[in-house]
């Protein structure tokens, strides 16, 4: 039986795709944009939701 090697073909594939996520920010953007779901769904006062906004506030300060 023939032992195939390689295993290298993965290397770098995906690097301009890789590189267009960091460029565009899409993380800080995903994050943002998931806890603005978790806050519609919590009350007003809670400390969870007040805690999700500044951090909110802080990725947008990144971003822009």
């Amino acid at each position: 039986m023939a032992i195939k090697g390689g295993g290298t073909s993965k290397i770098g594939r995906n690097k301009d795709v890789c590189a267009k996520y960091r460029l565009n920010q899409r993380r800080s953007k995903n994050k943002m944009r998931k806890w603005k779901k978790i806050i519609k769904k919590l009350p007003d006062n809670n400390k969870t939701c007040m805690g999700l906004k500044s951090k909110i506030r802080e990725l947008e300060k990144v971003i822009i």
